[in-house]
């Protein structure tokens, strides 16, 4: 169900935490799509993740990459500033799949894995106060690789919708799925 966003909304984190499970241990990935109102992204400098940390014009930029998910707090986030984004760009799909170790790995096998997304003041802002949170490894355990969170624009704004949709072949199905190469 999509919601809007306050039309004053000019930045919001989606930040990444996980909890790995006593049996296993792995590295997970947020990134980002910034795509055209034919749902693809323009170029590679519309897809925001730990080899392209930040988009053109900076409105988009990821924070690190955290191979462990031991920090306590949120271990990966995206910086959106709505405002900087292309008036080309109608929509951001918000994305978390396994680093490519290969071991293959489901979101269930972990304690949690909560996206969420806050409104912050800046890129430094922690973003304590989410309006909107799910738990991959509860809600999709026999899941890989998935689109959780969109943004799409309205008019002057945004709205957000909780999407959770499967990739099973990993970040490479994502990429194909927005119009980017990838290799593997």
């Amino acid at each position: 169900m999509k919601t809007q966003l306050d039309s004053s909304i000019q930045k919001i984190r989606v930040g990444l935490n996980w909890t790995s499970g006593r049996e296993y241990s792995f590295d997970l990935d947020l990134s980002a799509f910034l795509l055209d109102e034919k749902d693809l992204a323009r170029g590679d400098e519309d897809f925001v993740f730990y080899n392209n940390p930040v988009s053109a014009g900076e409105a988009v930029i990821l924070s690190g990459d955290d191979r462990s998910g031991m920090v306590d707090g949120t271990n990966e986030s995206i910086f959106v500033h709505l405002k900087k984004i292309p008036e080309s760009i109608t929509k951001a799909v918000f994305c978390v799949t396994f680093d490519d170790t290969g071991e293959e790995h489901i979101f269930g096998e972990a304690e949690s894995i909560v996206l969420s997304a806050s409104v912050v003041a800046d890129q430094f802002d922690k973003g304590d106060n989410s309006f909107c949170s799910v738990d991959l490894a509860k809600h999709c355990p026999q899941s890989s690789a998935m689109a959780v969170l969109e943004l799409t624009r309205r008019g002057d704004g945004w709205e957000y919708d909780i999407i959770c949709d499967s990739a099973d072949f990993g970040l490479l199905e994502l990429c194909s799925r927005y119009g980017l190469a990838a290799e593997e």
